[in-house]
C-alpha cells in the first residue's frame, strides 16, 4: 500500500535528482568553456607572421583596459585557457570576484572594439 508520504518522497527525491543532474551538466558547460582556449593555432596560419601579428594585436587589445589585475585575467582564462578557479587561487581571489572582473574586462573590450570599427 502506498500512502501519501511515500509519494512525497519519491516525488521529492526525483526532483532532487533532477537538480542534481542540472547542477552537473552546467557545472560541465562551464569547465569545457573555461578550458578551451580563445584560438587555436591548428585553426590558423601557423606561419611565424601570422603568429606574431596575433601575439601583438591580443597584446594591444590588452592594453586597452585600464587595470593590470583585468588585463592578467583576461590572458589567463581567455586566452591561455585557464580555469577561473586556478587563476582566482593564483590570485588568493574568490571563482567569483575572477569571474566578475574577466566579464568586465570583456565588456570594455567589446566597447573599445566598436567604438574603433566605427568610421
Amino acid at each position: 500500500m502506498v500512502t501519501c508520504d511515500d509519494e512525497l518522497v519519491e516525488t521529492c527525491r526525483r526532483l532532487l535528482k533532477r537538480s542534481a543532474w542540472r547542477i552537473q551538466y552546467k557545472t560541465r558547460i562551464q569547465l569545457i568553456r573555461e578550458s578551451n582556449p580563445l584560438y587555436d593555432n591548428e585553426c590558423y596560419d601557423n606561419s611565424f607572421e601570422s603568429m606574431v601579428v596575433s601575439e601583438l594585436f591580443v597584446d594591444e587589445l590588452l592594453d586597452m583596459l585600464p587595470w593590470e589585475k583585468c588585463r592578467y585575467i583576461i590572458k589567463k582564462t581567455v586566452i591561455e585557457g585557464m580555469a577561473e578557479q586556478e587563476v582566482a587561487d593564483e590570485l588568493h581571489m574568490t571563482q567569483q570576484g575572477v569571474s566578475k572582473w574577466k566579464r568586465k574586462g570583456l565588456e570594455v573590450l567589446k566597447e573599445n572594439l566598436i567604438h574603433s570599427s566605427r568610421p
